[in-house]
């Protein structure tokens, strides 16, 4: 059977001397990955590298294979070109930052519209944006909503915050109980969008606590979540 579906790149390994791996989060069928064959020999091809640049939005047609067995691409359309993000020091690194950590997350080979669309959606802003220092950290906050487990708001303005249960208490009730200026900026940033004007983490360290506490959170309530590599580079770029 052969399909076409929207799909977003998330990265791709090298296999042979001419031929690569691609993992990509489609809008039909969840995440799943795709052998091409000869896109890095010399001999001409509809299908190129460029087609496969992380976060790229693109459209592919492929033939279904057995069970367990690789997916063959047979075509790619891009279907929006991204600018800034390919060509912004800045952008290029978050965006490295956040496939990293949807790779971690999104394993599932199920449809899934919703988190497909907001992470399209997200992209689209990003890529359109001028502010941007904090997308990374809103982006994996919100993503929180799509993976079920989102932090409850603090509606009594709470001092602290259990990572564990992810809800804010009136005291300390566990070792994954923390305090502090980062709890405070937490409950300003639940229920904001991309775009809210706030000035909370308006500065490297307030960045760097919250990316901290964000991606401890992700580890405890993701099963075998991995730091991204990318996060020093990032936070190096940022400072």
């Amino acid at each position: 059977m052969v399909y076409s579906t929207e799909a977003i790149v998330l990265g791709y390994i090298n296999y042979s001397e001419t031929s690569v791996i691609v993992k990509c989060f489609t809008k039909k069928y969840g995440v799943k990955s795709y052998f091409i064959k000869g896109i890095r020999s010399n001999k001409k091809s509809k299908i190129q590298l460029g087609h496969l640049q992380r976060l790229n939005i693109i459209d592919i047609e492929s033939k279904e294979n057995k069970k367990g067995e690789l997916s063959y691409l047979k075509n790619i359309r891009s279907l929006i070109s991204f600018q800034s993000i390919n060509s912004d020091i800045l952008k290029y690194n978050t965006g490295l930052f956040i496939s990293e950590v949807l790779i971690s997350v999104i394993k599932h080979q199920e449809t899934d519209i919703e988190i497909f669309n907001f992470i399209k959606n997200s992209l689209i802003w990003f890529d359109n944006s001028e502010k941007n220092s904090n997308f990374h950290i809103l982006f994996l906050i919100y993503l929180t909503n799509y993976l079920g487990i989102i932090p409850e708001k603090n509606i009594n303005n709470l001092k602290f915050f259990d990572i564990e249960n992810g809800k804010f208490n009136s005291s300390s009730n566990s070792i994954n109980c923390i305090n502090g200026e980062v709890v405070g900026h937490l409950s300003l940033i639940l229920g904001t969008k991309f775009d809210y004007s706030s000035r909370v983490l308006s500065n490297v360290k307030q960045r760097r606590n919250m990316i901290n506490l964000i991606l401890k959170y992700y580890k405890v309530h993701v099963p075998g979540f991995k730091l991204p590599k990318s996060l020093d580079v990032l936070n190096d770029l940022f400072s």
